[in-house]
């Protein structure tokens, strides 16, 4: 069990908000946190990502070049998509 004090402002918004949508406060804050916790796990996920992939790239200095991932994002949703570039 959780209990959480709202400032009045966000009381009322909730408040407001419940009688509208015929849900519960309850209800409405279980699905808020939801959405949200859901939103910063997948942000931490890519932060993580991305660490390792600077890590990865420090050892062992593979990229694509920046003209060849041009070249091939501008070949999107032509009728001859060019192949991804591989890592040099």
């Amino acid at each position: 069990m959780l209990g959480v004090r709202l400032d009045p402002e966000l009381e009322q918004r909730l408040t407001v908000l419940a009688k509208r949508t015929k849900r519960s406060k309850s209800y409405l804050t279980k699905e808020a946190l939801r959405d949200y916790l859901d939103r910063l796990e997948i942000q931490e996920q890519r932060r993580q990502e991305t660490l390792e992939r600077w890590e990865a790239y420090e050892m062992t200095g593979e990229m694509v070049e920046h003209d060849a991932m041009v070249e091939w994002l501008e070949s999107w949703g032509e009728d001859e998509e060019k192949a991804c570039p591989i890592t040099k």
